[in-house]
């Protein structure tokens, strides 16, 4: 990718707020993050991390204290109030919970920014029903939120944030607040709009399997920092940060069994998830281990794995096991702390 292919360039982004009394919260501090034409861009971190506050800097609903954002190559921040409305129509946002007006229909939801643009209302109603069946509501356009449920609901504010033609639509916890089913076919809907209209879409959320299920590349954010970044893929094979571990890594509930064996983390990257490595290392090594976790997950149309074992205490036992999985070039890291 080149600089002209970046659509977002966040430059030494920092956010404080002033709590009085001198007292003073960091919310983002240092900030740069890169973010290209026409990709589905993740965003995670735990609650705290400052990810909702960084999306909100992105388009300047929150104006950063330090810093610059560009957007196509134009740096808003330096922007005065009117040239910063013209540039937020190339900027759409859905939220967690759906913020849309509960007094009016579907309709005239989505009609709503297309009014304040200047568009007819014979012309914004036109626009709006034509939003309204890309995203599958064709017949709802005279229900009224309290009528909608939950993935309706954030389909006509997907709708409405599609009205002014945005190049980058932010996505700010939008699937949080729904249920598997609907989370997935929200993703899916979202992948479509990426695929077809070739909107780039920031996902900010604080769950990985968002992340692996739409997104091509991810940056983690803790303690108010980006401390990792890259492509989904390899961020998933080989965490280096403790913010990631936290994130990706299978470790709630695990309790390492009884022993003095030493614990390994097996890394599968989509290309020997078939072959029965586990086993065929037992065989060769003529010892058992002790599977302690495991999990798998979908990114980018292969399964990776992940596999804690509890390596037996013999003498040379694991260090044969260990030359074995080399052999085999898997991946692996030794675990302390699972």
């Amino acid at each position: 990718m080149s600089a002209n292919d970046v659509i977002i360039h966040i430059e030494g982004l920092g956010k404080t707020y002033d709590e009085g009394k001198e007292t003073e919260v960091k919310a983002l501090e240092d900030v740069n993050l890169d973010i290209y034409r026409g990709e589905i861009f993740g965003i995670i971190g735990l609650s705290g991390a400052g990810k909702s506050t960084l999306v909100r800097c992105i388009n300047l609903l929150e104006r950063p204290t330090a810093g610059r954002v560009f957007i196509s190559g134009q740096e808003i921040t330096g922007m005065d109030e009117a040239d910063l409305r013209l540039a937020r129509r190339k900027i759409g946002m859905i939220f967690q919970d759906f913020n849309l007006l509960e007094q009016v229909n579907a309709l005239d939801n989505v009609c709503f920014p297309l009014r304040i643009s200047g568009y007819t209302k014979l012309d914004a109603e036109k626009r709006a029903a034509e939003l309204l069946d890309r995203v599958g509501l064709s017949g709802r356009a005279g229900a009224f939120p309290s009528q909608l449920s939950g993935g309706q609901k954030q389909r006509v504010a997907i709708a409405r944030a599609l009205a002014s033609d945005p190049e980058v639509l932010l996505c700010d916890e939008a699937v949080s607040a729904l249920d598997p089913t609907t989370t997935i076919q929200i993703l899916e809907l979202l992948q479509e709009i990426n695929r077809e209209l070739g909107v780039t879409i920031v996902m900010i959320t604080h769950e990985m399997k968002v992340i692996e299920k739409i997104c091509s590349r991810v940056a983690i954010i803790a303690d108010s920092h980006i401390v990792e970044s890259g492509n989904v893929s390899d961020v998933f094979r080989n965490p280096r940060t403790d913010a990631a571990k936290k994130l990706i890594l299978p470790s709630g509930g695990v309790e390492p069994f009884d022993g003095n064996g030493r614990l390994l983390r097996l890394v599968f990257d989509g290309t020997t998830t078939d072959k029965p490595i586990v086993a065929n290392m037992v065989l060769s090594c003529g010892e058992p281990v002790s599977i302690v976790a495991a999990d798998t997950k979908q990114i980018d149309g292969k399964t990776f794995g992940q596999l804690i074992i509890q390596l037996p205490s013999g003498t040379g036992s694991a260090e044969r096991m260990m030359a074995y999985l080399d052999s085999e070039n898997i991946t692996y890291t030794e675990e302390t702390d699972v």
